[in-house]
């Protein structure tokens, strides 16, 4: 059934009530003239790389949809992709979740020329397996982690976002062995192609080792980004350090209960990094700093769609008939 608008205002409303309250929760705890006299701090340089680092990951990201929409049987343009993604990102920033502008994508792809299942399902898998990816890294630190955390309750806390996140990427996989009568549900059947679709990606190495590997350097790249943040707000951490918190910190901001993120992200933020004895106004500075440049780097995509006349995609010319592959 259709989400009505006054439902739709609703659960905005919801989330921006969240996002208001994980802000003022994160700010109630630490000394705004020392995080705002740390924000001013920041050297021209490490904003201007920082947001270099930003555009190279978007570029990642970009490659990594086209290959993931070529499993669907068509692939749209580098240009047209590069746009769509960026009014992706801008919407990603202005809608009530770190995932609203998918569905801005989902539906732009359509608009595009791809099929509505491939539009869906290439936009969903891209996600997933962004997701998968920041959970490889997640798992792999989590020794390192141990190391250095000694609370019982983070490190039990570190453990359920995991097997939560493994957990909904295994369903996934599975939901295709479904029984038939079930996967003729008509709420089932998508579900089901993308269940194919994803384990077609994870059984075909020219396609796995790529995506992982363009999904790795990704999150590296975020790594790198609160790394320089860090070191120039004097919080008193190595790169091992952020390669150890940050994944899950990015793996929490993806969970669609604020706006962007914002208030998760910061409150994820703190508390990882509390864990290391690193000052409460320190941590959010770093964070806020970090989703100030998201914001940046998103401007574009709000050009992009301001710019179209009719607000969508030249239906036309924006997929050659020979470009299936």
């Amino acid at each position: 059934m259709t989400k009505t608008p006054l439902f739709k205002y609703a659960i905005f409303a919801v989330k921006a009530a969240v996002t208001v309250g994980l802000i003022w929760l994160v700010l109630h705890n630490i000394d705004l003239e020392d995080t705002m006299q740390r924000v001013r701090s920041i050297p021209a340089s490490v904003a201007v790389g920082g947001l270099f680092l930003l555009l190279l990951l978007s570029l990642l990201s970009i490659v990594r949809w086209q290959i993931v929409m070529r499993q669907f049987g068509r692939v749209l343009g580098f240009g047209l992709t590069t746009r769509l993604f960026f009014e992706g990102l801008f919407f990603n920033q202005a809608l009530p979740s770190t995932v609203g502008g998918d569905g801005v994508r989902i539906y732009r792809s359509f608009r595009a020329g791809l099929p509505l299942a491939a539009a869906v399902n290439s936009v969903v898998l891209d996600r997933v397996l962004g997701l998968t990816s920041l959970m490889l890294l997640a798992a792999l630190a989590q020794p390192l982690f141990y190391e250095r955390v000694q609370s019982t309750a983070a490190r039990l806390s570190f453990s359920a976002v995991f097997i939560v996140a493994v957990s909904g990427i295994l369903a996934l996989l599975l939901i295709g062995y479904l029984p038939l009568r079930v996967r003729r549900w008509k709420a089932v059947r998508g579900l089901v192609d993308m269940s194919h679709a994803a384990r077609k990606v994870f059984v075909t190495p020219s396609v796995l080792f790529p995506v992982t590997v363009l999904s790795v350097l990704g999150h590296l790249i975020s790594v790198t980004i609160v790394y320089l943040l860090a070191g120039s707000l004097n919080l008193g951490v190595s790169f091992l350090d952020c390669l150890v918190m940050v994944p899950s910190v990015l793996l929490l901001a993806t969970v669609p209960v604020s706006v962007a993120g914002w208030g998760v992200r910061e409150g994820a933020m703190v508390a990882t990094f509390g864990l290391l004895g690193v000052p409460a106004g320190g941590a959010a500075a770093a964070s806020v700093l970090f989703g100030m440049g998201m914001v940046i780097t998103a401007l574009p995509g709000g050009l992009f769609w301001f710019l179209n006349p009719d607000r969508r995609v030249d239906e036309v010319t924006a997929l050659p008939p020979d470009e299936t592959t």
